[in-house]
C-alpha cells in the first residue's frame, strides 16, 4: 500500500507541472487527478472527492437545482404503486410523477417526470486561492485482461475496462487492489501542496519509471474514456508451436476402479522464439475453434502470472478422446531401506482417430522411479522424471498399459 501510495505522489505532482488530467484504474476503485486554477468545480456524478492540494483551503458545497415540486404525505400514496429509482426517489406507476424526499427542507415531495434530473442536488468544490490545485477524486473503476488464442496460434492480449468516463486523460492500469485509508490518503496527500518540480522533461522519465518500478501497470497513454465499458488490444502475435497434452495426475493415494477422463492442458513457451515473449498478467482466455472455416470463441478458461521465458498453461477442461483408470497393486513401507514402494497399473485408451499426446504427472517429495514397464500402441516415449517428481511423456495411438513402481525414501 505504502509502494502505491508513495508511486501515486510522484504522478500527482506531474500535473501541477503538465497540466494533464490522469487517471489510475486499479482492480477495485478508480483514482482521477485534474488541475484547475478556478474557484469552483463542479464534481462530475458518481465521483467522490477525496481531497484538494495546491489552495490555502477548499469545501465541497451542495447546489441545488430550481424546479416545481409541491410538499406531499406519504400517506396520501399508501394506496398507490411505486417503483424505486434510487434511494428516496420513486416513479408513481401509471402516472407522470415523481416522489422524492427533499433534503433541503426535509419534506416528501412531487415533481412531474420531466424534472427528474433536477432532483438530486450537484456538488461543488469550493476554492481558496488556487495555484495549480489539484482534485483528486475516486469512483467505481476495474479492468482485467481477456486473452484470445486461435487454433493457427494468433494469441490476442486485450484490456477490458469498467469505469465512470471521464474524457481524455492519461490512463493507467494497475495491477492491485487499493484499499484507500482516509486517514492515510489524507495525510500522504497534503505533501502535495509544497512539492514541486522545476524540470518538467525530467519529472516526466521520473514519474514513468516511478510507477513501473512500484507495480506491473499498463500505460494506455492519453485516452478518451467516454464509456463505462471499454476494450483495447494490446497486441497480437503468431505462436510458431504449442502442444495441447492429455495430463493424468495422481498421488501415492490414488487408485481408481473406474475410466475417468483425462484433463487437456495447452502449453504455451512464453518466448521471444516462439514469437511471444510478453507479460502475462493472469486474467481469462477464450480459446476459438473453427467451423466451416470460420473461427469462434467457444472456450473460456484462465491463465496466471506467467513472466517472460515462462511456460503458459491452458486448462482446456476433459477430453473427448483420452480415458484412463489407475489401479494401486501394492503399497509398502520396506523398514531395511527405510522406503515406502508403491506399485501402480494405469491403464489409457485412446478413442479418436488421431494420435494423443499423454503427460503422467505427479509431484511428491523424496520420490523416484524404482521400475517403469510399458505395453501397447504408443511412439516418442520420454521419461522426464526426476527425484521429487514423475514426468513421462508419450503419443497414444490406442492403447498401453504401463506398470509404475514408484520408491519415496521415509527419512534423507
Amino acid at each position: 500500500m505504502k509502494k502505491t501510495l508513495m508511486f501515486l505522489i510522484v504522478i500527482i505532482v506531474s500535473l501541477t507541472v503538465l497540466s494533464q488530467s490522469y487517471t489510475f484504474i486499479f482492480k477495485n476503485v478508480q483514482l482521477h487527478y485534474i488541475t484547475t486554477d478556478k474557484t469552483t468545480f463542479s464534481v462530475p456524478e458518481d465521483f467522490e472527492v477525496l481531497w484538494v492540494s495546491g489552495v490555502d483551503s477548499w469545501e465541497l458545497k451542495k447546489v441545488y437545482q430550481n424546479f416545481p415540486f409541491k410538499i406531499v404525505s406519504l400517506e396520501d400514496y399508501s394506496d398507490k404503486y411505486i417503483q424505486k429509482i434510487e434511494d428516496n426517489v420513486y416513479q408513481v406507476l401509471d402516472t407522470r410523477e415523481i416522489l422524492f424526499f427533499n433534503s433541503q427542507i426535509n419534506k416528501w415531495c412531487v415533481t412531474e417526470e420531466k424534472y427528474k434530473d433536477r432532483i438530486k442536488p450537484s456538488l461543488q468544490v469550493i476554492l481558496k486561492n488556487p495555484k495549480n490545485a489539484i482534485i483528486s477524486m475516486k469512483s467505481q473503476g476495474s479492468w482485467k485482461v481477456i486473452y484470445e488464442m486461435k487454433s493457427d496460434g494468433t494469441f490476442n492480449k486485450n484490456i477490458e475496462i469498467n469505469a465512470t468516463p471521464v474524457g481524455k486523460t492519461h490512463l493507467y492500469l494497475v495491477s492491485e487492489y487499493l484499499n484507500i485509508s482516509s486517514n492515510n490518503y489524507i495525510e500522504t496527500t497534503k505533501l502535495l501542496s509544497t512539492t514541486r518540480m522545476d524540470d518538467q522533461a525530467s519529472f516526466q522519465t521520473v514519474a514513468e519509471e516511478a510507477i513501473l518500478s512500484q507495480t506491473y501497470t499498463i500505460n494506455l497513454g492519453e485516452v478518451e474514456l467516454k464509456n463505462n465499458l471499454m476494450n483495447f488490444s494490446i497486441s497480437q502475435n503468431k505462436v510458431l508451436f504449442y502442444e495441447d497434452k492429455n495430463v493424468i495426475n495422481f498421488s501415492l493415494y490414488t487408485n481408481m476402479s473406474d475410466f475417468t477422463k483425462a484433463n487437456i492442458v495447452r502449453y504455451i513457451e512464453n518466448t521471444n522464439y516462439n514469437r511471444l515473449g510478453i507479460e502475462i498478467p493472469a486474467g481469462e482466455i477464450w480459446i476459438h475453434e473453427e467451423f466451416d472455416k470460420e473461427s469462434f470463441p467457444i472456450k473460456l478458461s484462465y491463465v496466471q502470472d506467467t513472466p517472460i521465458d515462462g511456460i503458459i498453461k491452458i486448462n482446456l477442461g476433459s477430453s473427448w478422446d483420452v480415458q484412463y483408470k489407475i489401479q494401486k497393486l501394492s503399497d509398502v513401507e520396506v523398514k531395511t531401506s527405510n522406503s515406502r514402494i508403491t506399485d501402480f497399473l494405469f491403464t489409457i485408451k485412446n478413442y479418436g482417430d488421431e494420435d494423443r499426446i499423454i503427460n503422467i504427472i505427479a509431484n511428491i517429495p523424496n520420490v523416484e522411479i524404482n521400475d517403469i514397464k510399458i505395453d501397447g500402441n504408443y511412439r516418442n516415449f520420454k521419461n522426464n522424471s526426476e527425484k521429487g517428481k514423475i514426468d513421462i511423456n508419450f503419443d497414444l495411438v490406442d492403447e498401453v498399459t504401463i506398470r509404475l513402481t514408484l520408491k519415496t525414501i521415509l527419512k534423507e
